[in-house]
């Protein structure tokens, strides 16, 4: 009878052991969207903290260093120094590691970097949290945990947040690697490589199925998804030249050597009819430009998906910013769900303002704004302004048409496009953008601005 009772409580204690952890719960609603900033050392603008705190932004994980481990010791590349406080914004400072794992086999790289870390803040506030980016091969996730405990012990008390790649949850030393850690950002885009026949969307619907598996998360945890929108360049085989730098909407959209072709989620296809120059890249015939940017409906059933199996949040990639092309803005991100609604008015001298007053973005693609009178004379030549271009249809003079058409690629909420002066009377005008609105008749000038 003992032994059968020693053999019950050694049975239950093994259970115990091998019980998994409970999934956080997330208290109430969602966290408001949260940015991570990268390649940036400038300080926000003003007009870029009034947008954040407007979309209710109350976190920013902005990139530090790059940090890689070299002979023994760590090689800091200072990316942004310590930044001040922005109530209510909090910032996070994130040190990203290189992917060569050699730091996993010191004893000493956990206190080396907690001293490059302290070194990089001296002088700045003390750090509530820092998160670190280490792209870790799933076979050393456990001793990825390791470091990370010892590196938690050598920063207490300040919290420490990772990143992590999508499919980490089922590693069997993930639950190892959440005791090492306040919370997880796991990120949920440029998950698949491209083919020569197909181009991967920036936000796969996919990718749902994946989120699914951080339901039984430990620990608090972020999704993290895309906001930034890239164009890419191919040879005809489907092999990468390069992600473009410094490109423009209009540019890539309207470039005469560029016949486009929509593909859905986000993503267009160029063909390359003849050579030119695209943001200072050479292209021929027979290459292919890529652009992608996020679908809106995609993100919002992602970020649906994230709520449903408990993320605390969403936080973006990336603030829109020098050097990142922002597909979204902030207000946008924080509004799924919200339609633009662009308003056309005749402004003084004969132009035309285009707004996009509210949250939601025209999005980057190929738009055309037709405008048309009831009668002929109302148009006249002149620049289109800040629009990409101007068409008339069959090829005649403005003074002789009755149908003008602006073409632009991107309209964010909150902002305006101007022409140049194109009008003679505004009287009677009516315009819609196609493929977005209905016809409606101009709004007259509007003196007060």
């Amino acid at each position: 009878m003992i032994r059968r009772a020693a053999c019950l409580v050694a049975l239950c204690l093994l259970a115990a052991c091998d019980r998994k952890p409970a999934p956080h719960v997330r208290s109430g609603p969602m966290e408001p969207p949260a940015f991570w900033v990268w390649h940036r050392s400038s300080p926000l603008k003003p007009e870029e903290i009034d947008s954040l705190r407007a979309a209710g932004v109350q976190t920013l994980d902005w990139q530090a260093a790059e940090c890689e481990w070299v002979g023994g010791d760590w090689r800091f590349k200072r990316i942004s120094n310590p930044q001040k406080p922005l109530s209510p914004l909090e910032i996070i400072p994130v040190f990203r590691i290189k992917p060569e794992p050699g730091f996993l086999g010191s004893p000493m790289a956990a206190e080396k970097l907690t001293a490059s870390i302290r070194s990089w803040n001296r002088g700045g506030a003390e750090l509530a949290e820092v998160q670190l980016d280490f792209d870790c091969p799933d076979r050393l996730l456990g001793n990825y945990a390791r470091f990370l405990r010892a590196f938690g012990t050598a920063m207490a008390p300040t919290r420490i947040s990772v990143t992590a790649l999508a499919a980490w949850p089922g590693n069997p030393d993930f639950h190892q690697l959440a005791d090492s850690v306040s919370s997880f950002a796991p990120m949920f885009y440029d998950l698949k490589a491209d083919t020569p026949d197909r181009f991967e969307p920036m936000a796969d619907p996919a990718v749902i199925q994946l989120i699914t598996r951080w339901k039984d998360c430990p620990k608090p945890w972020r999704a993290g998804l895309p906001s930034f929108e890239r164009v890419s360049v191919f040879k005809a085989d489907g092999t990468l030249i390069g992600h473009l730098r410094g490109w423009r909407p209009d540019e890539v959209f309207f470039h005469p050597c560029l016949k486009p072709k929509p593909l859905g989620e986000g993503l267009t296809i160029f063909e390359v009819t003849a050579a030119g120059d695209l943001s200072g890249t050479r292209i021929e015939p027979g290459m292919k430009v890529v652009h992608r940017a996020p679908d809106i409906g995609t993100l919002s059933n992602l970020a649906n998906a994230a709520e449903r199996n408990g993320a605390d949040g969403i936080i973006w990639f990336a603030l829109p910013g020098p050097g990142i092309p922002a597909a979204l803005s902030a207000g946008q991100l924080a509004n799924l769900d919200s339609k633009p609604a662009p308003q056309l008015r005749a402004g003084k001298n004969g132009v035309l303002i285009l707004e996009n007053p509210g949250p939601a973005d025209l999005t980057t693609r190929a738009w055309e704004l037709e405008i048309r009178s009831p009668k002929a004379a109302t148009f006249q030549s002149a620049s289109p302004g800040e629009f990409a271009g101007m068409l008339v249809p069959d090829g005649l003079p403005a003074e002789l048409s009755d149908t003008i058409v602006l073409r632009f690629a991107q309209l964010h909420g909150g902002e305006s496009l101007t022409s140049g002066p194109l009008l003679r009377d505004s009287t009677g005008l009516t315009w819609f953008i196609r493929g977005l609105t209905s016809e409606q008749a101009l709004k007259p000038e509007d003196s007060a601005r």
